[in-house]
């Protein structure tokens, strides 16, 4: 019998699909965290290492499903024991680059999702706010005819040569590496979008239909705004049938996500006459 189906048998006889992990069961957790280290072509080793990584317990799940370390080294090998056992030893997961890209995946199949707010001050708001408002060469994309893409809404390419540009990449790159996972991403694109109301939003994925292959960090730019505005972000299940979060853009606020789940942006009200605003930096996943 192979390895594979060794470690799901044990899986299953230590019932751990009855184990409450997360929005579902602590089997299907270990089995989502395996397939996106697979996806990302990580070493067997490591790849076993996720299949296991929660296996003895940690300040963050603190169900020990098995304490006899032999009994694992037996079914995934030395090596992949050896990772199991520092991720759940190490709290910060930074001291091995292995480890460390289990803790990823792991955050991802959970659904990575941050939201920060009060980063900066209420000088660095206005700045941002008036800098992207008054001074940046918007163009508009989109067109009257009725094409397979329905986007309508202003686009500005940052380009990082001005200071504030520059200040916001910086920002962006300090809280990934605070995540410890900037090592493992890529810059493909930043931009920002503003949308005046009447414009159109599609629900879209940024990284084709798959999760777990990009991370989206996102800015809103405004200086002030009620919730009574409306321009919320939503965010769907992968069915794209039903709304799972929605985001009022907050001046100051900061989201990241993963950038395989569809989203998009609401109108804002009718009356509100100002430029919805956000700064969109997109980094493609990549750990090898």
């Amino acid at each position: 019998m192979n390895k594979y189906i060794n470690c799901i048998n044990y899986l299953i006889q230590k019932k751990t699909n009855t184990i409450k992990h997360c929005k579902s069961n602590l089997f299907n957790h270990l089995m989502g965290t395996f397939n996106i280290l697979r996806k990302w072509d990580c070493s067997e080793d490591t790849c076993f290492a996720g299949l296991f990584h929660s296996i003895y317990g940690n300040d963050y799940f603190t169900i020990k499903t098995e304490g006899n370390r032999e009994v694992i080294k037996s079914l995934i090998g030395e090596k992949s024991e050896e990772l199991v056992y520092l991720f759940n030893t190490d709290i910060k997961r930074n001291i091995n680059r292995e480890v460390s890209i289990i803790s990823f995946a792991n955050n991802l199949e959970q659904g990575f999702f941050n939201v920060f707010d009060n980063l900066y001050d209420q000088k660095d708001i206005d700045d941002y706010y008036f800098y992207f408002r008054d001074t940046v060469p918007w163009k508009f994309l989109g067109s009257g005819e009725w094409t397979l893409s329905k986007w309508r809404k202003f686009t500005y390419v940052v380009e990082g040569k001005h200071k504030l540009e520059k200040k916001l990449k910086e920002q962006t790159e300090n809280i990934l590496k605070q995540l410890n996972v900037f090592d493992f991403l890529t810059l493909q694109r930043v931009y920002a979008s503003a949308n005046p109301y009447g414009t159109v939003h599609d629900i879209h994925q940024d990284y084709g239909t798959d999760l777990h292959k990009g991370i989206t960090v996102m800015y809103y730019l405004n200086r002030y705004w009620e919730p009574s505005y409306a321009g919320e972000t939503v965010f769907l299940n992968v069915e794209k049938n039903d709304i799972i979060k929605s985001i009022l853009p907050k001046p100051g606020r900061v989201i990241m996500f993963d950038g395989g789940c569809p989203h998009g942006a609401r109108d804002t009200r009718r009356d509100v006459n100002d430029l919805r605003m956000v700064l969109t930096f997109k980094y493609k996943i990549n750990v090898l």
